[in-house]
This record gives structure tokens, sequence and C-alpha cells, in this order.
């Protein structure tokens, strides 16, 4: 099973001079070892480890992990307890789970406004992109002006990461909603705000928001997911 690589993920530089590093954790637990594995992170000392708490999302559906972790850049650790901290966690961890993946990304969404978000959020609408040979820039500025749309028509924007290490995604979204219900009937006022919105924004039109996100994708996963109490 995969380790954190500590030295390549502290390695790794930012998408801009202006963006927080990450490191995500995907998990998919041993047959069985669902509740074992949410108490294992709920009770961790995240501290201890030389790092902040992470995000924890619980997924519901849409993909094949089971929780996935999100923090600020992880930190060598200074001293033997440190040390030893990480290495008990990754045992526990290689016990309980049967697929690990973790990598390294970025965001112009720094780490306080992503917990605050957090802290008020009862569901997580988490999609993850893979960018067609040559239109990686397109795709990332694709993700910004449907931000500004969902800005422009009082919806809830995204925290958008751009993946720099460790995985074939090359960037992620995350929504942060107060439930599945506020989720559904989230939209536009109307349709000529919409299409109003979205020309406003840099599209060709409301429906263009869709098209033209297609055009840049080979991949894309879409997943719902909750927060780990």
């Amino acid at each position: 099973m995969k380790k954190y690589i500590l030295s390549i993920l502290l390695a790794v530089t930012s998408v801009s001079a202006s963006a927080d590093d990450y490191w995500v954790a995907q998990l998919r637990a041993a047959p069985g070892k669902f509740p074992a594995l949410l108490e294992l992170i709920k009770t961790t000392d995240w501290n201890s480890l030389g790092e902040d708490t992470p995000l924890m999302m619980r997924h519901s559906q849409g993909n094949h992990w089971d929780v996935m972790l999100l923090s600020a850049k992880m930190t060598n650790c200074k001293d033997a307890a440190c040390t030893m901290a990480k290495e008990n966690y990754e045992q526990s961890l290689s016990s309980l789970v049967d697929f690990e993946l973790n990598f390294a990304a970025a965001s112009e969404t720094n780490w306080h406004q992503l917990q605050a978000d957090a802290k008020n959020a009862g569901m997580f609408h988490i999609e993850m992109f893979n960018a067609g040979a040559g239109k990686h820039a397109a795709l990332l500025r694709q993700r910004k002006i449907e931000n500004d749309y969902l800005a422009k028509t009082g919806q809830k924007t995204n925290a958008i990461f751009s993946v720099t290490y460790g995985s074939d995604i090359d960037y992620f979204t995350i929504g942060f909603h107060e439930s599945l219900e506020t989720f559904a009937k989230q939209g536009p006022p109307s349709a000529e705000a919409a299409e109003k919105a979205a020309v406003q924004a840099g599209f060709k039109n409301r429906a263009d928001i869709s098209f033209h996100l297609r055009e840049l994708l080979v991949g894309h996963h879409d997943t719902l997911a909750g927060p780990v109490k």
C-alpha cells in the first residue's frame, strides 16, 4: 500500500505564487473495515503528526473511494514523537484499507477559507477532471468562468484545485453545501438572468457552459459526499 511520500510532496511547487498547497488522500476500506477506518481518522491526533486536522469527506455516491481527506501541505516531522505517531498511523491505516491514493494539489482558495466553508457544510459536491491533450489551460479557464457565472446568478461557487503531483486527475473542484436539498434547489433566478450571466462570464450562451466543458475533457468523476462526524 502506498505511503505518504513526504519528501516529494514538500518539493512540489505551487501553480501560482498566490496558491496554497494541499495534500489529498482517497481511501477505500477493506471489507468490513469501514467503521474502523472512520474511527481511526476521527480519533487521530493530527497535530501530533505535524498536520492540521484535514477536511474529512465520506463518500455518498459516484466514485469508488470511501473517504477523502484534504488538508494543508504536510510538513516533515521535527522530533521522534512525531515520526513515531506517523508510523503508528500508517500501520493502523494499512490494516484497514484496500486502496489508498495520495496526491498534491494547489488552490487559490486558502486553507482558512476551506475550513470555514467546511464547518457549515452538510454535503460536498466533488468533481474531478481529466483534461484533453493541450487543453489544460482552457479547462482551468472554464472552471473559473463557470464560477463567475455561478456567482452572478447567486449560486454557490466551487473551490478549484490544480493537481500538481501523484494523480492522473488534472483539476478537481469542491462545492460546499448546507444539505442535499439546498444543493438540488440552487439555480439561477430566471432563464433570462442565466443567459445574461453566462455571456458576461465568457460563454457563448447558457447552453455553452456544459458543451464547452465536454470539449475539454477525456474523463470526469462526479461525487457527492458528507462530512465525517
